[in-house]
């Protein structure tokens, strides 16, 4: 689409209220998570999100999950065990391997987040009609759709980029676009970390205290509803 400069005009004012609206999001969810409650930081409420997602998982599928670094997560997990949400459990095909698991209290943790949110969304989004809403929600998973496709496109050029510079550093050829490695779970692990960081946005990661992940709906799908 060509780029006239009424769009780059629009498109500059809708970033600047994005930004405000991160901002303000950020701020209405870290006092969210701070009552007496919930009592979680964000680190460790994306950890939770993460780990009820996956049912139980190991550490480091964790650390990938959350996009946190092994120490980082430890730290998160140590205490979230010491506050009883989460338990440390053995794999039911190799007891050696341990997994983390939420427990009972951990489960209702996340729900008390959940419903805390429902609650500030419906405030919030009081001024909409129910016609509002559904053109709202379409925007933006359309939105959402074009961030996950930046992300996965990001992911594939830096992967080629590397790929390439370590070909030519041992010797060999450069990876050609066709020779480039196929990252077929970027968008599911994109949409598995929006929607963990998107805990207490929809009703679903901190040295201390912080479902299945919901798979969000195709936008061009959802708008033909109308």
């Amino acid at each position: 689409m060509e780029m006239t400069a009424e769009r780059r005009e629009r498109i500059a004012s809708i970033d600047k209220v994005i930004r405000k609206i991160t901002w303000q999001g950020q701020k209405q969810s870290l006092q969210t998570l701070s009552r007496p409650d919930i009592d979680l930081t964000m680190p460790q409420m994306v950890t939770l999100f993460a780990i009820r997602s996956a049912g139980t998982c190991r550490m480091s599928e964790l650390a990938e999950l959350t996009n946190q670094s092994a120490g980082t997560l430890t730290g998160i997990v140590d205490r979230l065990i010491d506050d009883g949400l989460v338990q440390r459990v053995r794999d039911t095909e190799d007891r050696r391997v341990v997994q983390v698991a939420l427990t009972e209290a951990g489960a209702e943790r996340l729900l008390y987040v959940e419903q805390a949110r429902v609650d500030d969304m419906l405030w919030m989004l009081s001024r909409f009609s129910n016609e509002q809403l559904h053109h709202l929600e379409d925007l933006l998973n359309l939105l959402l759709e074009g961030i996950y496709e930046w992300h996965s496109n990001s992911l594939g050029e830096r992967a080629m980029l590397h790929a390439n510079n370590a070909s030519n550093g041992n010797g060999k050829h450069a990876v050609t676009h066709e020779e480039q490695p196929v990252l077929h779970n970027v968008p599911a692990m994109a949409r598995a970390n929006g929607n963990a960081l998107n805990g207490i946005s929809n009703g679903s990661n901190g040295n201390g205290k912080g479902s299945r992940i919901a798979h969000t709906p195709n936008a061009r799908s959802s708008a033909n509803r109308h």
